[in-house]
């Protein structure tokens, strides 16, 4: 299968809202009356397409290799997602742990309590805390992947994508429809979310040749406006479900299925976009800069503080810059890192 260079081009643009999602660059933000909340509101409910979309490339992706390679790469790429998940979980509990001791000393009280918090086996299914919060994708990603494998082996990933989307509609009531009804459980995983967008992924890579005649009904500017038009549809399912109904969660919801399909559609039918370009380098790196980017943000904002600067988040330019600082230090940093690698490992 050749490379759909088109994926990677949207994986930047992913990746880009994504480290907003964990920035709020603009949630702070009071400059000549805009209102940074508003703000932050729009732009944080647009970008929830991110993290759906890279579950679906990552079932489509792997689909296409088993379909060349057969069964048994199943196993490599959950192994793979294994060691990227303990390395970082180590790189991140490593780092907490330094500031702990930097914040207040060598006493053992601090550090026992810290080193307490992962004596749980939470940390194998929804990941850890402290600065690796953002790290519940991969463990989200290596269940959803086991439970989509085994369905695939069976020839039954249709039913799986029935199951799944039970679970999922499920999982709302833990995120955005918690203010109709709220579960006493954290949704945001492999099983509730993770699994039906890996298992939609993975069965347009299945029935790839369906999907493909289907993006061609319409043309490539279409899909782009569906998929703008689907947004706007779910900035009003948010408002309604988070200010209206008084929802406390806001990672997904049901329009992010349709607006998160209407972009695979657009990919289809446009698969060459950006090909060779620096856009799509980067974006075949963006888990370097997913895994990385909240320690670059967290020891910038305790330098900020630290400085008595805080209240440069009040500024414009904190703003439109913050993020973009953030996503392109991550990736060079991410491939210093990958650059140094063979010289120590």
């Amino acid at each position: 299968m050749k490379r759909v260079s088109t994926i990677d081009f949207i994986k930047f643009i992913a990746m880009f809202f994504i480290v907003y999602i964990h920035s709020h660059s603009f949630k702070e933000v009071d400059f000549l009356g805009i209102n940074g909340e508003r703000i932050d509101f729009f732009i944080d409910t647009f970008a929830r397409f991110g993290v759906p979309f890279f579950f679906m490339v990552a079932g489509y992706l792997v689909v296409n290799q088993v379909e060349r390679k057969g069964g048994h790469y199943f196993p490599k790429y959950i192994s793979t997602l294994i060691n990227l998940y303990a390395a970082w979980f180590l790189f991140f509990f490593m780092y907490d742990l330094v500031i702990v001791i930097v914040e207040k000393g060598f006493s053992s009280e601090p550090i026992i309590e810290y080193i307490s918090t992962f004596l749980t086996l939470d940390i194998f299914y929804y990941g850890a805390g402290h600065t690796q919060y953002h790290l519940w994708y991969l463990p989200a990603a290596i269940w959803a992947m086991i439970i989509f494998a085994l369905f695939y082996y069976f020839d039954k990933i249709r039913l799986l994508l029935v199951i799944s989307f039970i679970l999922y509609v499920i999982g709302l009531f833990d995120q955005s429809y918690s203010g109709i009804y709220n579960l006493s459980f954290e949704s945001r995983d492999g099983t509730f979310f993770g699994v039906f967008y890996v298992t939609l992924g993975g069965t347009i890579g299945k029935y790839q040749t369906y999907f493909i005649k289907f993006s061609h009904q319409w043309k490539p500017w279409v899909w782009g406006l569906v998929f703008i038009g689907l947004s706007v549809l779910q900035f009003l399912e948010r408002h309604i479900t988070a200010h209206e109904l008084g929802g406390s969660g806001g990672n997904y919801f049901i329009s992010t299925i349709f607006v998160s399909l209407s972009l695979f559609m657009f990919i289809l039918r446009l698969p060459h976009i950006g090909k060779e370009s620096t856009i799509n380098k980067v974006g075949k790196n963006t888990v370097g800069i997913y895994v990385i980017h909240t320690a670059v943000m967290d020891i910038t904002n305790r330098l900020v503080d630290y400085a008595g600067f805080s209240v440069i988040r009040e500024n414009l330019l904190w703003g439109l810059l913050f993020t973009p600082y953030l996503f392109l230090v991550s990736y060079l940093l991410y491939i210093s890192i990958q650059r140094l690698k063979p010289k120590y490992i």
